[in-house]
């Protein structure tokens, strides 16, 4: 399973580290870096929305080991 991870660093900030939430997971990776691609887009649109200088970005799946919940 994957998960969409984002960076983006804004001049005068700390980088931030994104993920989705409510966390979402994805089987294939090619699904999850079209959401990753969509959402980064998204973000850095609303980052420069509000005035942030972007000076570094990057969107990517993070495989993520299945959980089993024993009851």
């Amino acid at each position: 399973m994957w998960k969409v991870v984002i960076v983006i660093c804004a001049l005068g900030n700390p980088c931030v580290i994104m993920e989705e939430s409510p966390m979402k997971h994805y089987e294939d990776k090619d699904k999850c870096m079209e959401v990753a691609f969509q959402k980064h887009n998204e973000l850095l649109d609303a980052f420069e929305n509000y005035g942030y200088s972007i000076y570094s970005s990057e969107y990517n799946c993070e495989k993520v080991n299945q959980q089993t919940s024993y009851l």
